[in-house]
């Protein structure tokens, strides 16, 4: 390569890192409100975020000409490879190298990352992925079963709080603290909080059949009627689906996404009428044709922003069990860093023991205050984040659920942050006792996350020695970061 092009280059390179650390001194604040301990982590993001705020893929390509790093999955160290690659080209082109910035080595970034997640999630033996284990409803006080989930692999157990009550999960908690304390093994705890899940009311005379083109009345009472119908079965008029808060009632806006039971019936907001707490839905799609809705299904608005807490009353009930025997919380339908402070300070006001939280992304408002929201998760650290790829898959559409996966282990990897894999891993294997095949690619790549989720089934105990296997077969090591430096965004898709 010429030496006026190795020059650009090199003027390149020293424009991102002077743009890496104008951006840290902007996020000062934010980074000094962090304790000690996460400052290098706070700065690594600030200059993460700098590195994807415009395009980088020409400036990969020269770079890579050169036989120089091409910046890509350099996530958890930036500044020591832009460090490192402007030497190199300084070298190159004749000119005096710059003093170095980083305050990091190349080798800390790993490093941090992998002690960030052993303080939330324990160690990570004998491979760097944990297995987080759903612990079940009919395990509760079973010394035996907790026994047997440890010893087929199980690194943590989880509390799902929307089933169950205190007495169950207390007798779940106390029977894996007996068994773990049997092997010699610190099982961390977890304990999903319910938040403020957007349902279906009960059905009054059973299930209400949906299929395109139906219409269909969201109000905010009890119970959802199915709709008239003629003797061939044609409706012919429309059902009425109750929807629990009313918020949704009160806020959503015509052209409005309405997607019922995970995306099974899609549907769009045609009219509402406030004075009647009211708003009509066309069905646009249900799945195989007709779908039968039932009692207390999800619902998911991804065009409405619903001015809810996500810490419910109910999640401050929950947390009054959690303190004394639970390691971390999961706060549910997290969509900006005021919802994390609101969990810090209930916490705060229970206990001054350590207990880790982690934000679980599930929303479009979450993707895009996806680093604000880091940053407050790490002001009391042992903290992560989940990939709840369930509901996100549903809000933001399934065919940009792999781009937000990458974008979402990316940006946390640039933090230090540890991520969860979760929703649906192995699910026909917990439910049957056999994967499918795109199952089994899914838990693999599982492996570039810092642990992975399983649910409840019959068949749970063969799942968790089945992830046991593969993960330890497969060992990737951090290969989760994407290696086209595109310019950063939530907008999936677009």
């Amino acid at each position: 390569m010429d030496h006026p092009r190795l020059a650009d280059l090199h003027d390149a390179i020293r424009t991102l890192r002077d743009e890496a650390s104008a951006l840290e001194r902007s996020m000062r604040a934010s980074i000094d409100a962090t304790p000690p301990s996460m400052h290098r982590s706070a700065e690594n993001l600030a200059h993460y975020l700098a590195l994807r705020a415009s395009d980088h893929v020409p400036l990969q390509a020269e770079l890579i000409r050169t036989g120089l790093s091409s910046l890509a999955r350099r996530e958890a160290h930036v500044m020591p490879t832009l460090d490192a690659v402007e030497r190199a080209l300084a070298a190159m082109c004749g000119r005096t190298p710059d003093a170095p910035r980083a305050d990091i080595a190349i080798d800390d970034g790993a490093t941090l990352l992998e002690r960030h997640a052993a303080e939330l999630l324990g160690p990570s033996a004998p491979h760097p992925t944990r297995i987080v284990v759903t612990l079940p409803p009919w395990g509760a006080g079973d010394v035996t079963l907790m026994g047997s989930l440890i010893d087929a692999g199980m690194d943590c157990g989880r509390i799902n709080a929307s089933h169950g009550d205190p007495a169950q999960w207390k007798a779940c908690a106390d029977a894996l603290r007996t068994a773990a304390a049997a092997r010699g093994r610190r099982i961390p705890i977890s304990i999903d909080l319910a938040g403020p899940k957007v349902r279906t009311g009960a059905c009054a005379s059973g299930p209400v059949d949906l299929r395109a083109g139906d219409t269909v009345v969201l109000h905010a009472g009890a119970s959802s009627t199915d709709a008239p119908r003629d003797a061939e079965g044609r409706a012919t008029g429309a059902a009425r689906i109750a929807v629990r808060p009313r918020e949704l009632v009160a806020h959503i806006e015509p052209r409005h996404r309405v997607l019922f039971d995970d995306g099974n019936i899609r549907a769009r907001c045609t009219a509402v009428d406030r004075a009647a707490g009211e708003a009509t839905c066309t069905i646009e799609a249900a799945r195989t044709g007709a779908w039968p809705l039932k009692d207390r299904k999800g619902v998911n608005v991804p065009d409405t922003n619903l001015p809810i807490r996500a810490l419910t009353d109910d999640d401050l009930v929950t947390l009054d069990f959690a303190v004394p025997h639970i390691d971390y919380v999961s706060m549910s339908f997290v969509r900006g860093p005021a919802d994390i402070a609101d969990l810090h300070a209930a916490i705060l006001a229970r206990t001054r023991r350590p207990i880790g939280i982690v934000a679980k992304i599930e929303t479009p408002q979450a993707c895009h205050a996806l680093p604000e929201i880091l940053l407050e998760l790490m002001k009391m650290p042992p903290c992560g984040v989940m990939l709840a790829r369930g509901d996100l898959g549903v809000e933001i559409g399934f065919e940009n659920l792999p781009e937000a996966q990458d974008e979402i282990l990316a940006l946390c990897e640039a933090a230090h942050v540890p991520v969860i894999w979760a929703t649906q891993v192995l699910e026909s294997m917990t439910d049957h006792g056999f994967p499918t095949r795109g199952e089994v690619t899914d838990a693999a790549d599982a492996a570039r996350a810092d642990a992975v989720m399983l649910g409840i089934g019959p068949f749970m105990l063969d799942t968790v020695r089945f992830v046991e296997d593969l993960l330890a077969r497969t060992k990737l090591r951090r290969a989760r970061s994407r290696a086209i430096l595109g310019k950063w965004n939530a907008e999936f898709g677009a």
